[in-house]
């Protein structure tokens, strides 16, 4: 029984990563992109090769004090791990006192600033968004089956309606016993509906119906 939230979870989860494919796939752009540009502009700055003078010009920065140097554009999957860290605003801001130090040059900063405003602020909010919206509405609509209702001669529960034959939305029928009715998930579909609307329909009372009672007493 407790494990039934987590089974829930994992469940939506599944669900929704179809529908969110487009969004993630429009991410995934964004970050080859900029790691593309990345490696064009910065690729092989960042070194700890003695050899090279660049090494020595990010000593004694953050950067270095961190041990950032596997923050580099030297290829494309460090690219995509720099910009990994700056997509969940891992102190960014260390990121790029590096680059000062090997560009000579504040101008790396726009480079971060721009993956900053259209990486984060646009398109992983606009995901992030997506997912937790239709996460959401997956956790309603299965709360919605998983919930019992009671309409007129019929106990609704997800896509099942338990009535008695006897007597349905108020006219008599002369057949006894209690029956199930199961509703297609195809069915469902088919009035746009969810499936536990489409049930309540076919057992609520009508207007005309309710009138004839009121002419027969």
């Amino acid at each position: 029984f407790m494990l039934k939230p987590f089974q829930l979870i994992a469940k939506i989860s599944l669900e929704i990563i179809p529908m969110a494919s487009h969004v993630i796939m429009l991410l995934f752009c964004i970050l080859y992109l900029f790691a593309s540009l990345g490696v064009y502009l910065y690729g092989g700055m960042i070194t700890r090769d003695p050899n090279n003078a660049l090494s020595y010009m990010v000593l004694g920065t953050d950067f270095s004090e961190n041990d950032y140097w596997a923050n580099n554009f030297n290829d494309m999957i460090s690219g995509l791990n720099v910009l990994f860290n700056l997509l969940v605003v891992n102190n960014w801001t260390t990121e790029w006192i590096g680059y000062e130090a090997v560009t000579e040059s504040k101008l790396c900063r726009l480079y971060f600033l721009g993956f900053y405003v259209f990486g984060v602020i646009l398109v992983n909010n606009v995901v992030i968004a997506f997912i937790v919206n239709a996460f959401i509405d997956g956790w309603d609509n299965q709360q919605e089956l998983n919930a019992q209702h009671q309409v007129s001669d019929a106990l609704i529960e997800g896509r099942e309606a338990v009535f008695n034959a006897s007597k349905i939305t108020g006219t008599a029928t002369f057949v006894s016993g209690t029956y199930i009715a199961k509703l297609k998930r195809r069915t469902a579909a088919h009035h746009s509906v969810r499936g536990v609307d489409v049930l309540k329909g076919l057992f609520t009372k009508t207007d005309s119906q309710s009138d004839d009672e009121e002419i027969h007493e």
